[in-house]
């Protein structure tokens, strides 16, 4: 294929090649100052699946960004969500009056997330450099996370105005090396962020499900294959991503709840007659119930990751483990949270020892590549897959 091929099928951001490796290189530049996890993970991918990846998923961060600390009332908020979404829709100013904008989150974000935000036009040329197909996938899910973010933190706002008092958005500035120095007294949630079941699996969706469902996609383009298992694979993507998050929320629930958000139900918070800043407060038998409670629902879906892995062919190392060392080091976190004495009321998200993250990769990658392996794999880390 010549150069002027490859260009047109990058698509039409690419007709500057010197600008598209700018970007590409920024992009590769700000992933690891974001996430140092996915940086690992997506170093396995290769070629155009690696690129299409790591796109989406600063896009993706943008969307967090913006939710987790856009300052303002609810017209704000929701705003700075409008923008982004008309941005990945061409609008010309939006991008740019975004990342105009992002002078806005100093002091309530480290600064890699800030440089992300001030980023937006360079992450999305790089994005509208990918094949058509891959570009509309991950714009999917761009949207369906923006959409839902925008939801869940206007209303956050709204009710924060109602309450007159400092809202969650308001964050204290972040402390030597990237962590957020709170005053627990000043940012504690009020409230819950979500209100019941169907909203926690909502979010679920919105923030990680449809990510499952974009990768999913972005694979099947590459690997082709049996059209049953491609199906099966799909229907069975949005658990993965729930796996994933709803893990994160409960490792989390110690530093989110203490910077002014909470992910617990308000229905199951009733359930026990606590308020949020309950989770963060002495020991309470209610609080472990509620720990208990998330916790199971995180192993029940990280239990259908391997049904998952068993529908990507053998062949395809890199997205298995891909795949793989995520879920098994989710389930390797739970566990040990659960040995922390100080979690879940403890100040820090309990964390997994990098020996233990370097041998589990280790295993998966002798391991992983037969469905006896994959079971083996999670019951190492104390998961009986479901059947």
């Amino acid at each position: 294929m010549s150069a002027g091929s490859r260009a047109t099928e990058r698509g039409a951001a690419a007709d500057d090649p010197t600008d598209y490796r700018r970007c590409a290189a920024t992009c590769r530049e700000l992933l690891p100052r974001v996430s140092r996890t996915f940086a690992v993970t997506i170093s396995v991918l290769g070629g155009s699946m690696r690129d299409a990846v790591r796109t989406g998923y600063l896009l993706c961060r943008i969307a967090d960004t913006i939710e987790d600390a856009w300052p303002g009332d609810r017209r704000e908020v929701e705003g700075a969500f409008d923008r982004f979404t008309d941005a990945l829709a061409g609008v010309a100013t939006a991008a740019s009056s975004l990342q105009y904008s992002a002078i806005e989150l100093r002091g309530r974000v480290a600064e890699p997330y800030r440089d992300l935000v001030r980023s937006t036009g360079t992450v999305l040329a790089t994005w509208r450099a990918l094949p058509p197909g891959d570009r509309a996938d991950v714009a999917d899910a761009v949207r369906v996370m923006a959409g839902g973010m925008r939801h869940y933190a206007g209303r956050e706002a709204a009710r924060e105005a109602e309450l007159h008092v400092t809202g969650p958005h308001d964050r204290a500035a972040p402390a030597p090396g990237g962590a957020r120095a709170t005053d627990d007294s000043a940012t504690v949630a009020r409230f819950a962020y979500l209100d019941d079941d169907r909203e926690l699996a909502d979010y679920c969706w919105i923030v990680a499900g449809c990510v499952g469902v974009m990768l999913t996609k972005l694979f099947d383009r590459r690997a082709g294959g049996d059209p049953r298992a491609a199906a099966r694979r799909l229907e069975l993507a949005p658990a993965v991503g729930e796996a994933l998050q709803l893990t994160n929320i409960l490792l989390d629930w110690p530093a989110d709840v203490r910077e002014g958000r909470c992910h617990v139900p308000a229905s199951w918070l009733r359930d026990e007659g606590l308020e949020p800043r309950d989770l963060v407060g002495p020991p309470h038998p209610g609080v472990e119930r509620l720990a208990a409670r998330l916790e199971a629902r995180a192993r029940a879906a990280i239990a259908i990751v391997p049904q998952y892995i068993a529908t990507l062919p053998a062949r395809h190392v890199r997205y298995r483990m891909f795949c793989l060392w995520p879920a098994l080091w989710a389930a390797a976190s739970l566990a040990h949270a659960r040995r922390d004495p100080e979690f879940p009321r403890g100040a820090t998200r309990p964390k997994l020892p990098r020996p233990e993250i370097r041998r589990i990769a280790r295993a998966a990658l002798l391991r992983g590549h037969t469905r006896a392996g994959v079971v083996a794999l999670f019951r190492s880390v104390g998961i009986e897959p479901a059947d």
